[in-house]
């Protein structure tokens, strides 16, 4: 487990062999909260009014233009100690505790790694490489082996670079036909290949932008 691995990262690690973790990694969180959103009044408050033929009386407890009654609430409840149990359970199984020793490091508290390990929800300290490490001398008869990494990074950018230089070593055409070219090999790209720049500002520059006064 990485920087942090609280709640649903905790749970998906659940079925590890063994779980590692830097001495600094958010971890456990083990707990379930339920929300209801209920926008009747603000929706109301703009003339706009939900109608709805429910199949039983909790058919439409998420429906936002539901008010948020008693029995809803006491089901929303209900059904988050449900999950909180079962999640208790998942833990109990894969780490060797009894259900009391779970619910005193559950209740949504948050760890670090070295506390963790100190409560019984980690096995060892370390990162990335040690698991690894872990993994070549438990289950590879070789320590010759090719580790990949996932989800894999699709970008072309280096074969449109490798494309342009080759066809300025060729070119028999004009320069307006080669940048047709290179636009023709972004255009092949898909949406996930291309590259993508995150942009940040202020609130103030980003407004004079969407309204059209940004320089």
């Amino acid at each position: 487990m990485s920087n942090s691995a609280a709640s649903g990262g905790y749970y998906v690690a659940m079925n590890s062999e063994k779980i590692f973790a830097n001495p600094t990694t958010l971890t456990g969180s083990i707990g379930v909260f339920g929300i209801k959103l209920d926008a009747s009044k603000m929706a109301a408050s703009y003339g706009i009014y939900g109608d709805s033929h429910p199949y039983d009386s909790h058919a439409t407890a998420t429906n936002p233009l539901t008010p948020l009654t008693t029995n809803t609430k006491k089901n929303i409840a209900r059904q988050v100690l449900k999950y909180y149990d079962y999640f208790k359970g998942i833990v109990g199984a894969n780490r060797a505790l009894s259900l009391e020793e779970v619910e005193k490091v559950a209740q949504g508290k948050v760890w670090t790694g070295e506390q963790a390990k100190e409560v019984g929800l980690v096995d060892e300290l370390g990162g990335l490489d040690r698991a690894i490490s872990y993994a070549k001398t438990t289950h590879a008869e070789t320590e010759q082996i090719d580790v990949e990494y996932w989800p894999k990074r699709r970008f072309k950018l280096k074969d449109l670079v490798l494309n342009f230089f080759s066809a300025r070593l060729e070119v028999e055409s004009s320069q307006s036909s080669l940048i047709e070219q290179l636009l023709n090999e972004a255009a092949d790209l898909s949406f996930s290949e291309k590259t993508h720049f995150l942009m940040a500002m202020d609130d103030k520059s980003a407004l004079d932008m969407i309204i059209g006064r940004g320089k």
